[in-house]
């Protein structure tokens, strides 16, 4: 199953890279160059990432996290997950491991579809 970003996020971080971005690009028109063009464009680009690429995939025996960017993936093995406020914990033969994932970065009905997974087990 997989688990989106907030849209917020990422819509929030396009709108803020693009002000960033349209502003550097006005400055270099005035003769002056500034970084806020590079940073505007890669807060621009991590935004359209958060709205396109998954924030995680939950299976019947392990999490997977990937990147933002980049091939990296790190798994999270489990035998039954639990929810501890905000964070995922997966454990595993007595073993509880807080997952690096948080509720507000997570799409809210994609968050409550993996907790509904998650406890009905």
């Amino acid at each position: 199953m997989k688990v989106r970003y907030n849209p917020v996020v990422g819509v929030v971080m396009v709108v803020l890279g693009a002000v960033c971005l349209f502003l550097g690009l006005w400055l270099m028109a005035l003769g002056e160059f500034n970084a806020s063009v590079l940073v505007g464009a890669l807060v621009t680009l991590l935004g359209i990432l958060y709205l396109v690429r998954p924030y995680f995939w939950v299976s019947s025996s392990a999490v997977e996290l990937r990147a933002v960017v980049g091939p990296v993936r790190r798994t999270f093995p489990f035998r039954t997950l639990e929810v501890d406020g905000s964070k995922l914990v997966a454990v595993n033969d007595g073993d509880r491991k807080k997952l690096p994932v948080t509720r507000w970065m997570a799409h809210s009905g994609d968050w409550a579809a993996a907790v509904e997974r998650a406890t009905r087990r």
